[in-house]
């Protein structure tokens, strides 16, 4: 057996020992900008992942210390949306919104990539606080 192998297994392990612990939270990924540069996104699609409201500084693409306000870990495989220009599967433009309706921008997304697939094995994504 691989260390991949090993490594998605206690991934999936993990996943299906924490399901009570999980929250439903909506995903919108990004698709793009309008004529007036706003940000577009797809429909929402459900995920669970477990969300922890904890204060946290973390480094974004610019190398600058962001507080998080929520950590948001995905113990499940995400498909690409396929849009051109964006870092998949999840794209610091995308939304994200939490249970209470809580949401904010992506600071940074962390995964640890299964090179079977060439995504992550899971996400973990930083949330920030909308201003």
């Amino acid at each position: 057996m691989a260390l991949s192998d090993i490594i998605r297994n206690g991934v999936a392990l993990a996943d299906s020992l924490t399901v009570s612990l999980q929250a439903t939270v909506q995903h919108a990924a990004w698709t793009g900008q309008n004529g007036f540069g706003d940000d577009e996104h797809a429909a929402n699609v459900a995920r669970l992942a477990i969300v922890e409201r904890t204060q946290k500084l973390v480094r974004n693409a610019a190398g600058e210390e962001v507080l998080s306000q929520h950590v948001i870990s995905i113990l499940r495989p995400i498909s690409a949306n396929g849009t051109s220009g964006r870092n998949e599967p999840i794209d610091v433009r995308d939304r994200f919104t939490l249970p209470d309706g809580t949401t904010g921008p992506i600071i940074n997304v962390e995964s640890f990539v299964d090179p079977s697939i060439g995504a992550g094995f899971y996400h973990i994504v930083y949330l920030g606080s909308r201003n």
